[in-house]
C-alpha cells in the first residue's frame, strides 16, 4: 500500500491547516498572500509589457511552496520569505532587460514594482511567523 502513506500525510496536513486557520495571524498571512497574487495578476494583465511570465512564476512558487510546507505556519513563513527574495531577483532581471532599460525610468519602475510586492510577501511572512510562534505545536 504505497499510496496510504500519502493519504495519511494529506489528512495530517489538512488537519494542521484547519487548526492553524483559526489563528488570526494565519488568516491575515493568507489574505495578504492572496491580495499580492491578485494584484500581481491584475497589474501584469493591465501592463501587458511582455514580462508577465516572470511574475506568474513568482505566484507559482508561492503556491508550490505552500503545498511543500503543508500550509503549516512556520513553513509558510519560510515560503513567503523565499517568494519575496524571488520577487526582488525577478524585478532586477526585468529591470536589466533591454526593453524596460530602454524606456525612460523603465528600470526604476520595474525595481519599485518588485520592491512593493516583495514587501507584501514579507508582510505575509511576518503574519505566518506570528502564527507559528503562538502555536508552536502546529509549526
Amino acid at each position: 500500500m504505497a499510496g496510504s502513506g500519502n493519504t495519511i500525510d494529506t489528512a495530517k496536513s489538512e488537519s494542521l491547516a484547519s487548526r492553524a486557520s483559526g489563528s488570526r495571524a494565519y488568516r491575515a498571512g493568507i489574505a495578504v498572500a492572496i491580495m499580492a497574487s491578485f494584484l500581481i495578476v491584475w497589474t501584469t494583465v493591465v501592463r501587458d509589457d511582455g514580462t508577465g511570465i516572470g511574475y506568474f512564476l513568482v505566484i507559482m512558487a508561492a503556491v508550490v511552496g505552500g503545498f511543500a510546507a503543508r500550509f503549516r505556519p512556520a513553513g509558510m513563513a519560510r515560503t513567503m520569505l523565499g517568494v519575496a527574495i524571488m520577487q526582488l531577483l525577478n524585478s532586477v532581471a526585468i529591470a536589466t532587460a533591454p526593453t524596460p532599460a530602454s524606456l525612460p525610468d523603465g528600470s526604476l519602475k520595474a525595481v519599485l514594482f518588485g520592491a512593493f510586492f516583495a514587501a507584501l510577501w514579507l508582510i505575509s511572512a511576518t503574519f505566518f511567523r506570528g502564527a507559528a510562534v503562538r502555536n508552536p505545536d502546529e509549526a
